[in-house]
């Protein structure tokens, strides 16, 4: 009978110490789940775990009065077809889900994830192993079907036991440097210096070291080329020819975008994130033709691209099919630019411009009342030595006295007197007010203010564009929704294939009556090397949108997004974006002659301002001398009619 109590005792003993040993273990695998959820701050998140409905019921309390909302998952459910749609929902106000799966109860050899399981950055994994589980977290991952890659956030809980007791936990923090079967395995022990969840800030503090890890990337190789219309040839160089090209600094400062991209992108990836490049090239930015991206959106689609290492401007209808990363400081604006055009409508009007019709009419009949006033005076005026009664007499009088060219005769009545000096007046005033605006419109032309598609269209400015395919692309873009910009694609650009590298576009605005659709970003700096002082401040643009905001193209959903977003603030911190930007990006000439009175400043007469003048004056002598052969013809007419009248009386 004793020996019977003894073994009771030592039963009941075993049993108390069992069940405290396993509560101690449950309160621990809790801590470590609350310390998790509470440290990463996530507010909602699932459990997987095999705890009976009264515990789940119990530390669901305690989770809600940390405002965690948790839901637990039976094992049943963890193994089964799950649809991840209902499971793993995310919202704009929780943004992040908790996801804790406890490998200790739920083990099972032949468990393995789908591929379309979510292991990016907005779901963080706990994963919480037994002591028996396999320490071989590669052969673990592998069993597991578990893909990382650079932003996944997966923390595996190893338990240190002592006499079947948890005493603390070994927490590994991995990922890998890009999806399998590239990159490699990266494996941090969180808890190893700093505590149990280490120290780190961010996550990409630790991360931004790749390993040397080698992505495919794409640039824009031949802007002048397959989508240009005639300055180039598609040209496919090798990877050490296109870096090499791209590293030059050459006077004629094509391709600055792209070379502005690289001197950005290569610090970037190799010194910031000790990443190597593996270089394509493609023609096209991007752009949809008969439902199919091409270019370097249709890279990034197929997988055949990363990221992009050329800046693209910001679209909406590539928000769907990529992601944008590393805003630059880089605007896309391609404008027109020209010369200010003169006033004047056109120049063969320049000697009509002064007056409006409504004045030369007004001129003209006061010079034919002057004419009859004049003529009816002189017909009472008897006492004249030289008396003008012709009427072409009195005509060219009038001219005479408009052109301040004075009288041949003296009027001896008071009343002719009067009504010649009244003449030379109006004609003194009128001839000051023609002589000044046709001086000054030479001279110091204003200039119109061409600040619509439909000015420079009504202009008669020669139109020409930049043979570069981004230029082209946008020209022929707004040409379908401006009718104005589709006349002068139709009526002065395509007929004449105005298609022009930007140095010889430029050679042109310096002509004048010239505008040039271009990007400036690359004129402005042949501009500055060509023009002079004054036809810089004569320059003028005219844009067809708003200045775009520019990024590098990334996959949808790309894991190294926020890495390249990380990497290029510190180069904008350090201010090395700033300074290539200096060096690729033109800025606008500055009008440092202002409106300062200088021989610079002065405008020459040219040929074309008195052309109409001289077809004039030719067509007057042209006139003179038909007329003359006219009367020579009507003269002889007459004397040989008189001298046969004579003969034959």
């Amino acid at each position: 009978m004793h020996y019977i109590n003894v073994v009771l005792l030592f039963l009941a003993t075993s049993c108390i110490i069992s069940a405290s040993q396993t509560d101690n273990n449950f309160d621990a695998k809790y801590k470590l789940m609350e310390q998790f959820l509470t440290t990463k701050n996530l507010d909602t998140a699932i459990l997987y775990t095999c705890w009976s409905l009264p515990d789940r019921i119990k530390h669901m309390e305690k989770f809600n009065e940390k405002k965690i909302a948790v839901s637990y998952r039976n094992k049943e459910d963890f193994y089964g077809n799950l649809k991840l749609d209902e499971l793993f929902t995310i919202t704009l106000y929780s943004p992040l889900l908790g996801i804790i799966v406890d490998w200790s109860c739920n083990d099972d050899l032949l468990f393995k994830f789908s591929e379309s399981w979510l292991w990016n950055s907005s779901y963080h994994w706990l994963m919480v192993m037994s002591k028996k589980s396999n320490n071989n977290i590669q052969s673990f991952l592998t069993s597991k079907n578990i893909n990382l890659t650079i932003t996944s956030e997966i923390l595996l809980a190893y338990p240190n036991v002592m006499d079947d007791i948890i005493t603390n936990w070994h927490i590994f923090d991995i990922y890998r440097t890009a999806f399998e079967p590239r990159g490699k395995l990266m494996i941090d022990v969180v808890n190893k210096t700093f505590g149990i969840w280490g120290n780190r800030l961010w996550k990409f503090d630790k991360r931004s070291n790749l390993q040397n890890l080698t992505l495919n990337v794409v640039t824009i190789g031949n802007p002048y080329g397959a989508l240009a219309k005639k300055n180039g040839t598609d040209i496919k160089p090798t990877s050490e020819e296109l870096v090499k090209y791209l590293k030059t600094f050459n006077l004629d400062r094509l391709n600055s975008v792209q070379k502005f991209s690289f001197a950005i992108m290569y610090p970037l990836t190799r010194i910031l994130l000790n990443m190597t490049l593996k270089i394509q090239t493609t023609n096209s930015w991007g752009y949809k033709v008969n439902n199919k991206w091409d270019g370097i959106v249709g890279m990034l689609m197929s997988g055949e691209a990363d990221f992009s290492i050329s800046l693209n401007a910001l679209r909406s209808e590539r928000y769907d099919v990529v992601d944008y990363s590393a805003i630059s400081t880089w605007k896309h604006l391609p404008c027109f630019i020209f010369r200010h055009p003169r006033s004047s409508t056109a120049s063969t009007n320049i000697f009509l411009r002064p007056f409006e019709t409504t004045v030369w009419l007004s001129i003209i009949c006061i010079v034919i009342l002057s004419g009859l006033v004049y003529c009816t005076i002189m017909h009472y005026e008897s006492s004249q030595t030289f008396s003008l009664r012709v009427l072409s007499d009195i005509v060219l009088l009038k001219i005479g006295t408009l052109c301040q060219q004075g009288t041949v005769m003296e009027p001896t009545k008071f009343s002719n007197r009067l009504i010649v000096l009244l003449m030379f007046v109006f004609s003194l005033v009128t001839y000051q007010f023609y002589s000044s605006s046709i001086v000054s419109g030479l001279l110091r032309p204003t200039v119109m203010n061409i600040d619509s598609v439909q000015k420079l269209e009504e202009s008669g400015l020669d139109v020409g564009v930049e043979d570069f395919n981004i230029v082209i692309k946008l020209i022929e873009v707004f040409g379908e929704i401006n009718p104005f910009l589709k006349k002068i694609i139709d009526n002065k650009i395509k007929p004449k294939s105005e298609y022009l590298l930007a140095k010889d576009g430029v050679k042109k605005i310096k002509k004048g009556h010239y505008a040039f659709f271009t990007d400036p970003a690359t004129s402005y700096w042949l501009i500055n090397d060509i023009f002079t002082e004054k036809e810089k401040c004569d320059l003028s643009e005219l844009p067809l949108h708003r200045r775009e905001t520019t990024g590098y193209l990334v996959q949808k959903n790309s894991p190294y997004r926020k890495l390249i977003n990380y990497a290029n603030v510190i180069l904008l911190e350090t201010g090395l974006v700033q300074r290539e930007l200096s060096i690729w990006h033109a800025e606008k000439p500055k009008c440092t002659a202002g409106k300062t009175t200088t021989e610079e400043s002065l405008v020459s007469v040219e040929i074309k301002d008195i052309a109409s003048l001289i077809a004039f004056l030719i067509i007057g002598y042209i006139g003179s001398f038909t007329i003359l052969v006219l009367e020579i013809i009507v003269h002889r007419h007459k004397t040989t009619i008189t001298a046969f009248l004579i003969k034959n009386n």
